[in-house]
């Protein structure tokens, strides 16, 4: 069985340094998805942590980050990107250029972006992340995967895709090299690439990528549940799309 790679993606090990009561209730908050009070508490702390450490200073860095991902899950993206702009302002003056917590940041930027429908400034910030991350992790890490992917995401969303072809396998690639063959992740890399075909009229291909994904579901959770169902729907939704054509 091929090894699993873990990597930081989104803040992970940095949520684990949180510090103070408020940092707790503000997780409690996160962990029941109350993302608004989330956001409250880690407001608290910043104050605590400004006052306490000074505005350049590992833990107020570290509120920051948090407040840009509570504030994107509450659909506030111009305040997530204004706390995100904080944290890696202090990330640019405390740790080295190719960091990978500043890659986490630029990751996340790029998804905001995305939601903002502002493609072009999400690809930008999606490909310092990926620099950074090949750069630290090399290119055939999983945390390289999930940029890929979200790369490829973000020109299928602007209708490139050829591009988002090109990532998306770049993805899946990485994924069948550093994880096990029947990895849930594998079988949503192949339904992507599938959907990109179906937007191409390439039906053919894209019952090829979805009965792969078809078969890894099955085997990973079942047939019953609500991914297999839903990848066999799709699959049936094609096959009528050629009957027509």
């Amino acid at each position: 069985m091929k090894k699993i790679l873990f990597s930081i993606v989104f803040l992970g090990v940095t949520l684990l340094l949180a510090h103070g009561p408020n940092h707790n209730k503000a997780e409690e908050a996160r962990k029941r998805g109350d993302y608004k009070d989330a956001v409250k508490y880690s407001l608290l702390q910043l104050d605590i942590d400004i006052d306490t450490y000074g505005e350049y200073s590992k833990e107020t860095m570290i509120t920051y980050g948090r407040l840009g991902i509570f504030s994107e899950k509450t659909g506030e993206y111009y305040e997530a990107l204004a706390y995100s702009f904080e944290a890696l302002k202090i990330q640019k003056k405390l740790l080295n250029e190719n960091h990978s917590t500043t890659a986490t940041t630029y990751n996340n930027m790029g998804g905001i972006y995305s939601k903002l429908e502002k493609y072009k400034v999400a690809l930008e910030y999606y490909f310092k992340s990926l620099k950074i991350q090949e750069i630290v992790f090399g290119k055939n890490h999983r945390s390289a995967a999930i940029t890929n992917s979200n790369i490829a995401k973000v020109y299928r969303k602007q209708g490139k895709y050829n591009e988002a072809l090109e990532y998306y396998k770049k993805s899946l690639k990485i994924r069948q090299e550093t994880l096990d063959e029947n990895h849930y992740t594998i079988a949503l890399a192949h339904s992507n690439i599938g959907l990109v075909y179906f937007k191409q009229g390439k039906y053919a291909e894209a019952l090829n990528e979805l009965d792969k994904t078809l078969k890894i579901r099955t085997k990973v959770f079942g047939k019953e549940h609500s991914f297999t169902k839903k990848t066999q729907k799709n699959i049936d939704y094609i096959k009528s799309k050629m009957l027509i054509k």
